[in-house]
C-alpha cells in the first residue's frame, strides 16, 4: 500500500481551511482597503507574504500547508498525496476561499472588488508571468519542505511576496486558483476565471515534472 506524505484528517482538513481563509481574508483584504480606504497598495505584497509566512509555520505541521490548489496536485504529480484527497483539499481549499470573499461581503459596505485579479496585459505575456511565477513558488515549496530547518516559512513567504512585487501590475500575481476563484465570483466577474485556474496548475505542473526528472 503507498504512503502519502499528506493525507486527509480533521486536522489537515481543519489547517487548510484556516490557512486558505486567512490567505483570502487579510491577502484581499488589503487589497479591499487600497481601493475604499488609505491602506498602501505598494504593501500589498508584504501583506501576502507575511500571512503566508504566518500561516506556514502555524498550520503547516497539520496538512503541508498547500492553501492552493496548483500546489495540491505539484504534490499530486509528486506523488506526495493521493487524488482522492487532493480533491477533497481543493474542495475545502476553494470553499474556504469563498467563505472569506463572503466575510468582505459583510464587512465592508462601500463598493469594492473583492480584491479580484484581473490580467492587464497581453494573454500571452500574462500567462508567462503567472506560470513562471507558480513554477518558482512551487519549486521553493519543494525544494525547502524537505528537510527539517527554520526558514521554510520564511521561503514560502518570500517567494509569494517576490512573485507579486514582479508581476503584481501585470496580472495581480494570483499564483493560486482559489485565491481568485473566491473574490471572482463575489464580484460576479468571471470572464478570466479560466485564466486563474490554468495558469498556476500549467506551472506547478511542469515544475513539478521538472523536478522528478532531476531528482
Amino acid at each position: 500500500m503507498e504512503t502519502y506524505r499528506f493525507t486527509v484528517n480533521s486536522k489537515s482538513l481543519l489547517a487548510e481551511s484556516l490557512g486558505t481563509f486567512a490567505l483570502v481574508f487579510i491577502g484581499c483584504g488589503s487589497v479591499i482597503l487600497s481601493e475604499i480606504g488609505n491602506f498602501n497598495p505598494q504593501l500589498i505584497p508584504f501583506v501576502f507574504g507575511l500571512i503566508i509566512t504566518s500561516c506556514v509555520y502555524l498550520l503547516g505541521k497539520h496538512s503541508g500547508a498547500h492553501f492552493n490548489p496548483a500546489v495540491t496536485i505539484g504534490f499530486y504529480i509528486n506523488k506526495e498525496i493521493s487524488a482522492k484527497d487532493g480533491v477533497i483539499y481543493i474542495g475545502i481549499q476553494i470553499i474556504s476561499a469563498f467563505a472569506a470573499s463572503l466575510f468582505h461581503n459583510f464587512l465592508f459596505t462601500q463598493q469594492h472588488s473583492f480584491g479580484t485579479t484581473t490580467v492587464s496585459t497581453s494573454y500571452i505575456s500574462g500567462s508567462i508571468a503567472e506560470i513562471l511565477c507558480t513554477a518558482f513558488l512551487m519549486l521553493v515549496i519543494l525544494l525547502v519542505t524537505r528537510n527539517d530547518n527554520k526558514i521554510y516559512g520564511l521561503a514560502i513567504g518570500g517567494a509569494v511576496t517576490i512573485s507579486a512585487l514582479l508581476i503584481g501590475d501585470l496580472t495581480g500575481a494570483s499564483l493560486n486558483p482559489a485565491r481568485s476563484v473566491g473574490p471572482m465570483l463575489l464580484y460576479g466577474n468571471t470572464n478570466e476565471l479560466w485564466f486563474y485556474i490554468i495558469t498556476p496548475i500549467c506551472g506547478a505542473i511542469g515544475i513539478t515534472k521538472l523536478y522528478k526528472a532531476i531528482t
